[in-house]
């Protein structure tokens, strides 16, 4: 890869990652997770991952709201958006994910894992992965109903 395609790479994953940061936030802010407002045990978890999974580079773009209600909860509850690409010798592999991990039943979700959206494509080159991308991340900043349908309490 060139080096003005190398910018434009890690320039666009950058955008990518601060419209999830932004949209995260907005729902972070927006809903009381740990409903309790004096023992507040919620986490913001922006965070850009950058792993080797079995001889495969992959990039991560991670954000995770962690919550517990400490008389409740005997590990956090997690809403995790994601999106990974993995490098390989036959294209890139996209996948992107909203993730629910519960520890009890939450609104319209029981308790569990559930991935309420997933989307996946391989054999992508440069530009298609970061259209797919691009459209994905959209996608899933226009997915307001996750954390409502958790039956949080709006802030």
């Amino acid at each position: 890869m060139d080096e003005k395609k190398f910018a434009w790479f890690l320039l666009s994953l950058d955008r990518f990652q601060k419209r999830l940061a932004e949209f995260m936030l907005g729902r972070y802010l927006e809903f009381d997770f740990s409903g309790d407002r004096e023992d507040d045990e919620t986490a913001l978890l922006p965070q850009v991952l950058l792993d080797v999974v079995d001889g495969t580079p992959r990039v991560t773009l991670h954000h995770g709201i962690a919550w517990m209600d400490l008389t409740r909860d005997p590990e956090p509850n997690e809403y995790r958006l994601a999106v990974t690409l993995a490098f390989s010798e036959a294209g890139i592999t996209v996948e992107a994910f909203v993730r629910l991990g519960l520890e009890r039943d939450m609104g319209a979700w029981p308790a569990g894992v559930h991935i309420p959206y997933r989307r996946h494509a391989e054999g992508l080159d440069l530009d298609e992965a970061l259209a797919f991308v691009e459209a994905r991340v959209g996608e899933l900043c226009q997915r307001y109903d996750d954390a409502a349908r958790l039956g949080l309490v709006p802030r």
